[in-house]
Protein backbone atom coordinates (compact mmCIF):
# COMPACT_ATOMS: atom_id res chain seq x y z
CA UNK A 1 0.00 0.00 0.00
CA UNK A 2 1.25 3.46 -0.86
CA UNK A 3 2.31 5.54 2.13
CA UNK A 4 0.44 8.54 0.74
CA UNK A 5 -3.09 8.48 -0.65
CA UNK A 6 -4.11 10.26 -3.84
CA UNK A 7 -4.38 13.92 -2.74
CA UNK A 8 -7.43 14.29 -4.97
CA UNK A 9 -9.31 11.53 -3.16
CA UNK A 10 -11.30 12.52 -0.10
CA UNK A 11 -11.96 9.73 2.38
CA UNK A 12 -15.13 9.61 4.41
CA UNK A 13 -14.37 10.44 8.03
CA UNK A 14 -15.84 7.18 9.33
CA UNK A 15 -13.82 5.17 6.81
CA UNK A 16 -10.62 6.95 7.77
CA UNK A 17 -11.14 6.57 11.52
CA UNK A 18 -11.95 2.88 11.10
CA UNK A 19 -8.74 2.34 9.12
CA UNK A 20 -6.76 4.13 11.83
CA UNK A 21 -8.24 2.13 14.69
CA UNK A 22 -7.56 -1.13 12.87
CA UNK A 23 -3.84 -0.37 13.21
CA UNK A 24 -3.95 0.36 16.94
CA UNK A 25 -2.80 -2.43 19.24
CA UNK A 26 -4.01 -1.97 22.85
CA UNK A 27 -1.31 -1.75 25.48
CA UNK A 28 -0.78 -4.76 27.74
CA UNK A 29 -1.91 -4.65 31.36
CA UNK A 30 0.63 -3.95 34.09
CA UNK A 31 0.75 -4.91 37.75
CA UNK A 32 1.15 -1.99 40.15
CA UNK A 33 1.27 -1.58 43.92
CA UNK A 34 -1.92 -0.01 45.21
CA UNK A 35 -0.02 3.19 46.06
CA UNK A 36 0.70 3.72 42.34
CA UNK A 37 -2.66 2.61 40.92
CA UNK A 38 -4.86 5.61 41.76
CA UNK A 39 -6.90 6.76 38.77
CA UNK A 40 -6.18 3.66 36.67
CA UNK A 41 -8.79 1.13 35.56
CA UNK A 42 -8.75 -2.50 36.59
CA UNK A 43 -7.58 -4.68 33.71
CA UNK A 44 -9.52 -7.67 35.04
CA UNK A 45 -12.10 -8.44 37.67
CA UNK A 46 -10.51 -8.34 41.12
CA UNK A 47 -11.35 -11.09 43.60
CA UNK A 48 -10.84 -10.91 47.35
CA UNK A 49 -7.71 -12.67 48.52
CA UNK A 50 -8.90 -12.69 52.13
CA UNK A 51 -12.36 -12.40 53.66
CA UNK A 52 -13.49 -9.08 55.11
CA UNK A 53 -13.52 -8.77 57.99
CA UNK A 54 -10.57 -11.12 58.14
CA UNK A 55 -11.57 -12.22 61.65
CA UNK A 56 -14.60 -11.83 63.87
CA UNK A 57 -14.14 -8.61 65.83
CA UNK A 58 -15.80 -6.06 68.02
CA UNK A 59 -17.67 -3.14 66.48
CA UNK A 60 -17.57 -1.15 69.72
CA UNK A 61 -15.43 -0.34 72.73
CA UNK A 62 -16.98 -2.34 75.55
CA UNK A 63 -17.13 -5.79 77.12
CA UNK A 64 -17.36 -9.15 75.37
CA UNK A 65 -19.54 -11.70 77.12
CA UNK A 66 -21.56 -14.83 76.40
CA UNK A 67 -25.30 -14.30 76.71
CA UNK A 68 -25.59 -17.65 78.50
CA UNK A 69 -24.04 -15.91 81.52
CA UNK A 70 -26.72 -13.20 81.61
CA UNK A 71 -29.91 -13.58 83.67
CA UNK A 72 -32.24 -12.41 80.92
CA UNK A 73 -33.52 -9.40 82.86
CA UNK A 74 -32.27 -6.67 85.17
CA UNK A 75 -28.52 -6.41 85.56
CA UNK A 76 -25.60 -8.79 86.08
CA UNK A 77 -22.18 -8.27 87.59
CA UNK A 78 -19.45 -10.30 85.92
CA UNK A 79 -15.78 -10.59 86.83
CA UNK A 80 -13.43 -9.14 84.16
CA UNK A 81 -10.93 -11.79 83.08
CA UNK A 82 -8.92 -10.07 80.31
CA UNK A 83 -8.23 -6.89 78.35
CA UNK A 84 -8.06 -7.04 74.52
CA UNK A 85 -6.94 -3.82 72.78
CA UNK A 86 -7.04 -3.49 68.99
CA UNK A 87 -4.21 -5.35 67.32
CA UNK A 88 -4.01 -8.07 69.99
CA UNK A 89 -5.92 -11.23 70.77
CA UNK A 90 -7.04 -12.72 74.06
CA UNK A 91 -9.12 -15.44 75.68
CA UNK A 92 -12.46 -15.47 77.38
CA UNK A 93 -13.29 -17.54 80.45
CA UNK A 94 -16.85 -18.80 81.02
CA UNK A 95 -18.84 -16.66 83.39
CA UNK A 96 -16.65 -13.60 82.83
CA UNK A 97 -16.51 -10.41 80.77
CA UNK A 98 -13.53 -9.28 78.69
CA UNK A 99 -12.82 -5.61 78.08
CA UNK A 100 -12.43 -5.19 74.33
CA UNK A 101 -11.69 -2.31 71.96
CA UNK A 102 -13.18 -1.61 68.53
CA UNK A 103 -11.60 -3.84 65.91
CA UNK A 104 -10.07 -6.28 68.38
CA UNK A 105 -10.65 -10.01 67.75
CA UNK A 106 -13.66 -11.40 69.59
CA UNK A 107 -12.36 -14.14 71.86
CA UNK A 108 -13.65 -17.66 71.29
CA UNK A 109 -16.69 -18.36 73.47
CA UNK A 110 -17.91 -14.78 73.67
CA UNK A 111 -20.90 -14.04 71.43
CA UNK A 112 -21.81 -10.38 71.97
CA UNK A 113 -20.31 -7.01 72.88
CA UNK A 114 -21.89 -4.61 75.35
CA UNK A 115 -20.74 -1.01 74.69
CA UNK A 116 -18.96 0.63 77.63
CA UNK A 117 -21.67 3.29 77.96
CA UNK A 118 -24.19 0.55 78.89
CA UNK A 119 -22.01 -0.55 81.81
CA UNK A 120 -20.81 1.01 85.06
CA UNK A 121 -17.27 1.34 83.64
CA UNK A 122 -16.22 4.94 82.75
CA UNK A 123 -16.16 5.84 79.03
CA UNK A 124 -12.61 7.14 79.30
CA UNK A 125 -9.14 5.75 79.64
CA UNK A 126 -9.25 3.79 82.93
CA UNK A 127 -7.59 0.83 84.65
CA UNK A 128 -9.02 -2.61 84.01
CA UNK A 129 -11.80 -3.20 86.58
CA UNK A 130 -12.11 -6.36 88.61
CA UNK A 131 -15.79 -6.63 87.75
CA UNK A 132 -18.35 -4.87 85.57
CA UNK A 133 -22.10 -4.39 85.82
CA UNK A 134 -23.92 -5.08 82.53
CA UNK A 135 -27.53 -5.34 81.29
CA UNK A 136 -29.00 -8.78 82.00
CA UNK A 137 -30.95 -9.03 78.73
CA UNK A 138 -28.36 -8.15 76.07
CA UNK A 139 -28.95 -10.05 72.76
CA UNK A 140 -26.40 -12.37 71.15
CA UNK A 141 -24.51 -11.13 68.08
CA UNK A 142 -24.90 -7.42 68.74
CA UNK A 143 -21.86 -5.23 67.91
CA UNK A 144 -20.04 -8.23 66.45
CA UNK A 145 -18.51 -8.15 62.96
CA UNK A 146 -18.42 -11.74 61.78
CA UNK A 147 -15.45 -12.85 59.64
CA UNK A 148 -16.39 -12.77 55.94
CA UNK A 149 -19.71 -11.01 56.56
CA UNK A 150 -18.75 -8.19 54.18
CA UNK A 151 -16.70 -10.05 51.56
CA UNK A 152 -15.94 -13.74 51.26
CA UNK A 153 -12.51 -14.95 50.15
CA UNK A 154 -12.60 -15.42 46.37
CA UNK A 155 -15.63 -13.18 45.89
CA UNK A 156 -15.49 -10.62 43.08
CA UNK A 157 -14.84 -7.23 44.62
CA UNK A 158 -14.37 -5.01 41.56
CA UNK A 159 -15.45 -5.54 37.96
CA UNK A 160 -13.06 -5.16 35.04
CA UNK A 161 -12.78 -1.53 34.01
CA UNK A 162 -13.54 -0.12 37.46
CA UNK A 163 -11.76 3.17 38.05
CA UNK A 164 -9.51 2.81 41.05
CA UNK A 165 -10.30 5.77 43.28
CA UNK A 166 -9.40 5.99 46.95
CA UNK A 167 -12.43 4.00 48.08
CA UNK A 168 -11.71 1.17 45.63
CA UNK A 169 -8.06 1.02 46.63
CA UNK A 170 -8.98 0.92 50.31
CA UNK A 171 -11.39 -1.94 49.61
CA UNK A 172 -8.60 -3.89 47.88
CA UNK A 173 -6.24 -3.38 50.79
CA UNK A 174 -9.00 -4.51 53.12
CA UNK A 175 -9.15 -7.95 51.52
CA UNK A 176 -5.40 -8.56 51.53
CA UNK A 177 -4.53 -7.28 48.04
CA UNK A 178 -1.31 -5.26 47.72
CA UNK A 179 -0.96 -5.17 43.91
CA UNK A 180 -3.52 -4.88 41.14
CA UNK A 181 -3.45 -5.43 37.39
CA UNK A 182 -4.39 -2.23 35.56
CA UNK A 183 -4.40 -0.75 32.10
CA UNK A 184 -1.36 1.51 31.77
CA UNK A 185 -1.65 5.24 31.32
CA UNK A 186 -0.85 6.04 27.70
CA UNK A 187 2.33 8.08 27.35
CA UNK A 188 1.94 10.64 24.60
CA UNK A 189 4.56 12.71 22.83
CA UNK A 190 3.98 15.73 20.61
CA UNK A 191 6.21 17.44 18.07
CA UNK A 192 5.00 20.86 16.93
CA UNK A 193 6.59 21.68 13.58
CA UNK A 194 7.28 24.94 11.84
CA UNK A 195 10.13 27.44 11.58
CA UNK A 196 7.62 30.04 12.71
CA UNK A 197 6.81 28.30 16.03
CA UNK A 198 8.77 29.35 19.12
CA UNK A 199 8.35 28.74 22.84
CA UNK A 200 9.03 32.32 23.93
CA UNK A 201 9.62 35.87 22.67
CA UNK A 202 8.16 35.57 19.14
CA UNK A 203 9.72 37.83 16.54
CA UNK A 204 8.28 39.09 13.25
CA UNK A 205 6.38 36.30 11.49
CA UNK A 206 6.68 33.96 14.49
CA UNK A 207 4.03 32.55 16.83
CA UNK A 208 4.11 31.04 20.29
CA UNK A 209 3.56 27.30 20.50
CA UNK A 210 -0.06 26.78 21.56
CA UNK A 211 -0.61 23.31 20.12
CA UNK A 212 1.41 21.45 22.75
CA UNK A 213 -0.62 23.23 25.47
CA UNK A 214 -3.87 22.35 23.72
CA UNK A 215 -2.87 18.73 23.26
CA UNK A 216 -1.39 18.32 26.74
CA UNK A 217 -4.58 19.49 28.45
CA UNK A 218 -6.72 17.34 26.16
CA UNK A 219 -4.66 14.21 26.72
CA UNK A 220 -4.88 14.69 30.50
CA UNK A 221 -8.65 15.19 30.19
CA UNK A 222 -8.91 11.90 28.27
CA UNK A 223 -6.88 9.93 30.81
CA UNK A 224 -3.45 9.86 29.15
CA UNK A 225 -0.26 11.73 29.99
CA UNK A 226 1.76 14.07 27.77
CA UNK A 227 5.30 12.98 28.65
CA UNK A 228 7.29 14.55 25.79
CA UNK A 229 6.69 17.89 24.04
CA UNK A 230 9.02 19.37 21.43
CA UNK A 231 9.06 22.02 18.76
CA UNK A 232 10.87 21.32 15.52
CA UNK A 233 12.10 23.40 12.63
CA UNK A 234 11.18 22.48 9.08
CA UNK A 235 14.59 20.90 8.57
CA UNK A 236 13.86 17.27 7.47
CA UNK A 237 16.93 15.71 9.09
CA UNK A 238 16.37 17.41 12.44
CA UNK A 239 12.68 16.50 12.42
CA UNK A 240 13.41 12.89 11.45
CA UNK A 241 15.90 12.50 14.30
CA UNK A 242 13.41 14.01 16.75
CA UNK A 243 10.71 11.59 15.60
CA UNK A 244 13.01 8.60 16.16
CA UNK A 245 14.06 9.78 19.60
CA UNK A 246 10.55 10.65 20.78
CA UNK A 247 8.93 7.49 19.42
CA UNK A 248 11.30 5.48 21.60
CA UNK A 249 9.94 7.15 24.74
CA UNK A 250 6.15 7.13 24.25
CA UNK A 251 3.15 4.94 23.40
CA UNK A 252 1.60 7.44 20.97
CA UNK A 253 3.30 10.20 18.97
CA UNK A 254 1.46 13.23 17.60
CA UNK A 255 2.84 15.82 15.23
CA UNK A 256 1.17 19.10 14.30
CA UNK A 257 1.72 21.11 11.16
CA UNK A 258 3.38 20.20 7.89
CA UNK A 259 0.74 17.58 7.03
CA UNK A 260 -0.53 19.09 3.80
CA UNK A 261 1.08 19.33 0.33
CA UNK A 262 3.11 22.53 0.68
CA UNK A 263 6.73 22.76 -0.33
CA UNK A 264 7.87 23.03 3.30
CA UNK A 265 5.46 20.52 4.87
CA UNK A 266 8.13 18.57 6.70
CA UNK A 267 5.86 16.08 8.47
CA UNK A 268 4.37 14.78 5.23
CA UNK A 269 7.77 14.68 3.53
CA UNK A 270 9.57 12.79 6.29
CA UNK A 271 6.82 10.61 7.74
CA UNK A 272 5.46 9.36 4.43
CA UNK A 273 8.92 7.95 3.73
CA UNK A 274 8.66 6.06 7.02
CA UNK A 275 5.32 4.41 6.29
CA UNK A 276 2.85 7.00 7.54
CA UNK A 277 -0.16 7.21 5.24
CA UNK A 278 -1.39 10.74 4.51
CA UNK A 279 -4.97 11.31 3.42
CA UNK A 280 -7.44 14.02 2.64
CA UNK A 281 -10.27 13.30 5.04
CA UNK A 282 -13.79 14.61 4.58
CA UNK A 283 -13.90 16.66 7.78
CA UNK A 284 -13.98 20.39 8.29
CA UNK A 285 -11.71 21.57 9.79
CA UNK A 286 -8.69 19.19 9.82
CA UNK A 287 -8.85 17.76 6.31
CA UNK A 288 -5.14 16.76 5.97
CA UNK A 289 -4.38 13.80 8.25
CA UNK A 290 -1.64 11.21 8.52
CA UNK A 291 -1.43 7.97 10.45
CA UNK A 292 1.04 5.12 10.64
CA UNK A 293 3.24 3.07 12.92
CA UNK A 294 6.93 3.86 13.40
CA UNK A 295 9.11 1.49 15.42
CA UNK A 296 5.94 -0.06 16.84
CA UNK A 297 4.52 3.29 18.00
CA UNK A 298 1.33 4.76 16.47
CA UNK A 299 1.98 8.17 14.90
CA UNK A 300 -0.78 10.65 14.06
CA UNK A 301 0.18 13.64 11.93
CA UNK A 302 -2.30 16.47 12.49
CA UNK A 303 -2.75 19.83 10.75
CA UNK A 304 -1.21 22.90 12.36
CA UNK A 305 -4.07 25.36 12.83
CA UNK A 306 -5.26 25.28 16.47
CA UNK A 307 -8.90 24.79 15.47
CA UNK A 308 -7.95 21.82 13.30
CA UNK A 309 -5.79 20.41 16.10
CA UNK A 310 -8.70 20.81 18.53
CA UNK A 311 -11.04 18.92 16.20
CA UNK A 312 -8.46 16.22 15.48
CA UNK A 313 -7.81 15.81 19.17
CA UNK A 314 -11.44 15.05 19.99
CA UNK A 315 -12.56 13.05 16.96
CA UNK A 316 -9.39 11.12 16.01
CA UNK A 317 -6.80 11.22 18.80
CA UNK A 318 -9.24 10.49 21.61
CA UNK A 319 -10.55 7.27 19.97
CA UNK A 320 -6.93 6.19 19.35
CA UNK A 321 -6.01 6.93 22.97
CA UNK A 322 -9.08 5.03 24.18
CA UNK A 323 -8.16 2.00 22.07
CA UNK A 324 -4.55 2.04 23.29
CA UNK A 325 -5.35 2.49 26.96
CA UNK A 326 -8.70 0.67 27.22
CA UNK A 327 -10.34 3.98 28.16
CA UNK A 328 -14.02 4.86 28.04
CA UNK A 329 -15.13 6.84 25.00
CA UNK A 330 -18.23 8.95 25.77
CA UNK A 331 -21.01 8.73 23.20
CA UNK A 332 -22.15 11.91 21.41
CA UNK A 333 -25.33 13.50 22.80
CA UNK A 334 -28.28 14.63 20.66
CA UNK A 335 -28.85 18.38 21.06
CA UNK A 336 -31.12 21.01 19.50
CA UNK A 337 -29.74 23.78 17.26
CA UNK A 338 -30.82 27.30 18.23
CA UNK A 339 -29.02 29.24 15.49
CA UNK A 340 -28.42 27.81 12.02
CA UNK A 341 -25.46 27.94 9.65
CA UNK A 342 -24.42 26.84 6.17
CA UNK A 343 -22.84 23.40 5.99
CA UNK A 344 -20.30 22.22 3.43
CA UNK A 345 -21.65 19.45 1.24
CA UNK A 346 -19.49 16.33 1.11
CA UNK A 347 -17.65 17.14 4.36
CA UNK A 348 -18.49 16.17 7.91
CA UNK A 349 -18.37 19.45 9.80
CA UNK A 350 -17.35 19.60 13.45
CA UNK A 351 -18.64 22.95 14.61
CA UNK A 352 -17.56 24.50 17.94
CA UNK A 353 -20.69 25.20 19.97
CA UNK A 354 -21.83 26.52 23.31
CA UNK A 355 -24.11 24.19 25.27
CA UNK A 356 -27.12 25.24 27.33
CA UNK A 357 -28.98 22.22 28.65
CA UNK A 358 -29.74 20.26 25.48
CA UNK A 359 -29.43 23.28 23.18
CA UNK A 360 -26.42 24.41 21.16
CA UNK A 361 -25.34 27.68 19.56
CA UNK A 362 -22.33 27.99 17.20
CA UNK A 363 -19.45 29.91 18.75
CA UNK A 364 -18.62 31.50 15.38
CA UNK A 365 -21.51 32.79 13.26
CA UNK A 366 -21.44 30.66 10.14
CA UNK A 367 -19.90 27.62 11.83
CA UNK A 368 -16.22 26.81 11.28
CA UNK A 369 -12.89 28.66 11.09
CA UNK A 370 -9.79 26.58 11.82
CA UNK A 371 -7.56 29.53 12.71
CA UNK A 372 -9.97 31.29 15.11
CA UNK A 373 -8.50 30.54 18.55
CA UNK A 374 -11.31 32.46 20.29
CA UNK A 375 -13.68 29.65 19.35
CA UNK A 376 -11.54 27.19 21.30
CA UNK A 377 -11.83 29.19 24.50
CA UNK A 378 -15.61 29.53 24.20
CA UNK A 379 -16.54 26.10 22.81
CA UNK A 380 -18.05 23.46 25.08
CA UNK A 381 -18.67 20.90 22.37
CA UNK A 382 -18.34 19.95 18.71
CA UNK A 383 -21.56 19.53 16.74
CA UNK A 384 -21.27 16.86 14.05
CA UNK A 385 -22.93 17.76 10.74
CA UNK A 386 -23.49 14.94 8.25
CA UNK A 387 -21.82 15.32 4.80
CA UNK A 388 -25.14 15.26 2.97
CA UNK A 389 -26.39 18.41 4.70
CA UNK A 390 -25.91 21.82 3.13
CA UNK A 391 -27.72 23.79 5.80
CA UNK A 392 -28.28 23.48 9.52
CA UNK A 393 -31.54 25.03 10.70
CA UNK A 394 -32.86 26.04 14.13
CA UNK A 395 -34.65 23.08 15.65
CA UNK A 396 -32.42 20.50 13.96
CA UNK A 397 -31.11 17.71 16.18
CA UNK A 398 -27.35 17.10 15.94
CA UNK A 399 -24.96 14.74 17.72
CA UNK A 400 -22.57 16.72 19.92
CA UNK A 401 -19.22 15.66 21.36
CA UNK A 402 -18.62 17.43 24.66
CA UNK A 403 -15.14 18.95 24.78
CA UNK A 404 -15.35 20.14 28.41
Amino acid sequence: MSSTADPGEILRFEEYLDSVLQRVRPLAAVSLPLSAAAGRRAAAAVHAQDPAPGFTNSAMDGFAVNTADLPGAGEATLPVSADIPAGRSGTWAPGTAVRIMTGAPLPEGANTVIPVEFTDHPSTRAPLPGAVRVPGDWPAGRNVRVAGSDVRAGEELLAEGTRLDGAALAALAGVGISRVKVWPQVRVGVIVTGDEVVTENPGPGQVLDSNSLLIGAGIAQFGGALTRAHTSSDDPEAFDALVTRTAGEVDLLLTTGGASVGAHDVARHVLSARGVNFSSVGIQPAKPQGFGVIDGVPVAALPGNPGAVHTSLHVIVRPVLAALGHLLLPAPEAMVVTEGWTARAGMRQFVPVRIDGNQITPVIPGGVAAHRVRSLALAEGLASVAPELTEVKPGDLLPVIRTR
